[in-house]
C-alpha cells in the first residue's frame, strides 16, 4: 500500500512546483523511484489501492494533508500521519481481504490487527487542524469569519452521528486580524455544523467536510462565478425549520452542491456552509470569497 501512496503523493507535490530531488528527500526514496512514480499515471496508483479494498477518497483526503505539511515546512509529520493512517487501516480490517489473497492459510476469525495497532494521531484531526493553519496563513483569511464564529468539520465515510465527526470544541472568532481557536479539532466537537455536514453527507456520501463563513452578496458572487453549485436555505425562525427545510432542499439535488447559503432569519445571523471532500478543499474553496 505505501508505494501507491507515495506514488499520489509525488504526483501532487510535483504539481505544487517540488523538483524531484526536493520530493525524494521528503519521501525518503531515491530520484530514480520518483521518476518513476511520475511517469506512471496516477490512475495506476489509485486503481491498486482500490484493488486493496481502500476507500480511495479516504486516501485523497490523506494525501492532501501531507501534501500541506510538507509545503508548509512540516514534513518530520509525515512518518506520524503515515503510520497512523496504515495502522487505522489494519485495525479496522481493511487489508485484511488482501492479505488473506497472499496467504490462504490466514484463517478466517483472525482478529490480530484489530488488537494489535492503534492510531498514533486521528488523521481526520490532523486534517482539520491543517485547514486551520491555512486560514490563519492567508493574508485575508480572518475576514471570511462570521459574527458568530466558525467551525471547520470533517467526517470518516461511516458517520452517523455528529459525535463522528471531527470539529473544533470551540468557535473559530475573529480577533483583530487574525482568525483564532477557541478550542481544539476532536471528535464530536462541533454538533450545529457537523449536522450540517451530515445532512448533506447522507445525499451525497463524497462530501466529508464543512467550513461555516461569513455571508455577503459578494462571496456569493464569487463562488458562483467560479462555476460552483449553490442552494439556498431560509429564511427561518429556528434550527429545527433551518435543518427541516435544509433536508429537503438537499434531498431533490441531482448533483452535490459546493455551497450552502443560509440567508438566516430574525436575530439569526446569515452564513455560508462550504463543502468538499475534506477540510482542505473546503477551506480552500472559501478563500475564492477574500480573492482580489
Amino acid at each position: 500500500m505505501v508505494p501507491e501512496v507515495r506514488g499520489l503523493l509525488a504526483h501532487r507535490l510535483s504539481e505544487r512546483g517540488l523538483g524531484q530531488l526536493k520530493i525524494a528527500k521528503l519521501l525518503g526514496v531515491s530520484q530514480s523511484m520518483v521518476s518513476r512514480y511520475l511517469n506512471t499515471d496516477r490512475s495506476v496508483f489509485i486503481e491498486k489501492l482500490a484493488a486493496l479494498g481502500i476507500d480511495v477518497e479516504e486516501v485523497s483526503r490523506f494525501a492532501d494533508t501531507l501534501v500541506e505539511k510538507f509545503v508548509s515546512g512540516t514534513p518530520r509529520d509525515y512518518v506520524g500521519l503515515l503510520s497512523s493512517f496504515t495502522n487505522s487501516l489494519l485495525r479496522r480490517g481493511l487489508l485484511c481481504d488482501a492479505h488473506r489473497r497472499r496467504d490462504p492459510a490466514i484463517p478466517r476469525d483472525c482478529d490480530i490487527c484489530s488488537k494489535l495497532f492503534e492510531e498514533v494521531v486521528d488523521p481526520y484531526v490532523e486534517e482539520v487542524r491543517t485547514a486551520y493553519e491555512l486560514l490563519n496563513m492567508h493574508p485575508r483569511g480572518y475576514e471570511i469569519v462570521p459574527e458568530v464564529g466558525m467551525n471547520i468539520v470533517s467526517a470518516p465515510p461511516n458517520a452517523v452521528d455528529f459525535r463522528d465527526v471531527v470539529g473544533f470544541s470551540g468557535r473559530i472568532i475573529r480577533a483583530h486580524n487574525r482568525a483564532i481557536a477557541a478550542g481544539e479539532p476532536t471528535r464530536g466537537g462541533s454538533r450545529h455544523t457537523a449536522s450540517v455536514l451530515l445532512k448533506v453527507m447522507r445525499r451525497f456520501p463524497s462530501v466529508r467536510s464543512a467550513v461555516v463563513i461569513r455571508y455577503s452578496g459578494e462571496c456569493v458572487d464569487a463562488l458562483h462565478s467560479a462555476g460552483m453549485s449553490l442552494v439556498k436555505v431560509g429564511p427561518h425562525s429556528s434550527e429545527g425549520e433551518f435543518f427541516a427545510e435544509l433536508g429537503k432542499v438537499v434531498e431533490v439535488l441531482d448533483r452535490e452542491p459546493d455551497a450552502v447559503v443560509d440567508i438566516g432569519g430574525l436575530g439569526i445571523e446569515p452564513v455560508i456552509y462550504v463543502l468538499a471532500a475534506n477540510a482542505i478543499r473546503a477551506i480552500k474553496k472559501a478563500f475564492i470569497c477574500v480573492e482580489e
